[in-house]
């Protein structure tokens, strides 16, 4: 009999760990799905309502800035902090913010109500991506890394293809106000949800309030000095930047190509979205079911293979008819997104699988933190550029960017071989 109890304790870990993972990704899809779903619609009202492109680039982009100064504080928190109480408290809070939106946009000018929401939105998201991206690891297995973050990829692009789909339906029938109170529910769920998975798996170091600051400061800069000493690393995160920064005009271009340039419903912008998902969704997986296939060594391939997806776009907006370049648009967006999902999540894995354990977290957070950095500058001159030239100049202006960067990974091709 004794030996019988110890079978039993034996597998119970066993037993508990794919209910927790599967718990702990339904937490990321609910909150993931929302923060999507409000990120596409608000600024996609705000566009409605004023017909500035400039405004809505403007507007994104100063919405990153919180995004882009917690991405560090995410990567403390992911090493230092209490995973289950942080991201319970964050639950809470984006419930919160989004109940708060709908009387705040009664009595305050949109742009500063919409720059508001966002902002709290992106600045959560980048203190949930590190520990998420951890505690998934954790609970899958210190060896399946790949195939880790090529589940949490997978959790985000559903999340990309359910939160315009959402938001289209609940804001196209019911208005802002609606999709508001149903991502407030959906993030108190998540809460929930972190609550009940991370119940036996929160770290256990914590900080004392007086050494707090100077905790940080020192983690920051153990993780930099990291950085600075792997040279061809650095390169590598800040081409994935570029990457990052040309194909905003794609994110940024669809409400504005959909709905101003082809006049079409906004019902549309969602379907291109949806279309976005899928490309990613189905990079994230390749990778996930085949990751011996792929690595950072084919980096400037799958760069190559994105270019490949941009050319048809330009010609069918110089040449095709308003259909045919919805349909080009999509299907070409969707192309771009398989593999740019695999470029970002071999890049990912290979920067957690190299980094030091005490400082992955930290070192994570300033990837996306430079990622992030990329974006809002993105928005800002791709929402100018849409104002001021054709779609497919701009196009082209990105297909020229994506050729330069595949020919600079090229020139990093030894680098990486040595790197992985």
């Amino acid at each position: 009999m004794a030996g019988l109890r110890d079978v039993s304790v034996l597998l119970e870990p066993k037993m508990v760990r794919p209910i927790r993972l599967t718990e702990l990704l339904v937490a990321q899809l609910c909150t993931y799905s929302m923060l999507s779903a409000l990120c596409f619609a608000y600024p996609l009202y705000l566009f409605d309502c004023s017909g500035s492109s400039t405004l809505y680039g403007v507007v994104v982009a100063i919405a990153f800035i919180p995004g882009v100064l917690a991405a560090p504080v995410g990567g403390i928190l992911a090493d230092r902090g209490r995973h289950r109480e942080v991201l319970v408290a964050l639950g809470i809070a984006l419930m919160t913010a989004s109940l708060l939106s709908i009387p705040m946009k009664r009595s305050l000018p949109l742009a500063v109500v919409v720059v508001a929401i966002l902002c709290v939105q992106y600045g959560v998201q980048s203190l949930l991506k590190p520990m998420l991206q951890i505690e998934t690891v954790r609970m899958a297995g210190e060896k399946k890394v790949e195939r880790a973050t090529a589940l949490v990829s997978q959790v985000t692009m559903v999340s990309n293809i359910l939160g315009p789909v959402v938001g289209t339906a609940v804001y196209g029938c019911f208005g802002i106000d609606a999709l508001c109170t149903t991502a407030s529910v959906a993030f108190a769920i998540s809460a929930l949800l972190f609550g009940v998975a991370l119940k036996q798996n929160a770290s256990s170091e914590t900080m004392g309030d007086g050494a707090t600051r100077t905790t940080c400061r020192n983690d920051f800069r153990e993780s930099i000095r990291y950085l600075l000493q792997n040279a061809s690393l650095v390169a590598v995160i800040l081409l994935a930047a570029v990457l990052n920064l040309a194909l905003v005009g794609l994110t940024i271009g669809a409400p504005i190509i959909v709905t101003k340039h082809l006049g079409m419903q906004s019902s549309c912008v969602g379907m291109v979205e949806v279309a976005l998902g899928l490309g990613g969704l189905t990079g994230s997986g390749l990778v996930g079911i085949w990751p011996h296939r792929f690595s950072l060594n084919g980096i400037c391939r799958y760069v190559a293979m994105i270019c490949l997806g941009v050319v048809p776009i330009i010609v069918t907006l110089l040449f095709g008819a308003d259909v045919c370049v919805f349909t080009v648009f999509a299907v070409g967006s969707a192309w771009v997104m398989v593999w740019a999902s695999i470029a970002s999540v071999e890049i990912i894995a290979f920067v957690q699988w190299a980094a030091p354990t005490e400082l992955c977290g930290k070192v994570l957070s300033v990837v996306y933190m430079v990622l992030s950095c990329a974006t809002p500058i993105g928005q800002l001159v791709y929402g100018l550029a849409y104002d001021r030239w054709t779609p497919a100049i701009v196009f082209a202006g990105m297909l020229a960017v994506l050729t330069l960067t595949t020919a600079l990974f090229y020139r990093l091709k030894s680098c990486l071989w040595r790197l992985s």
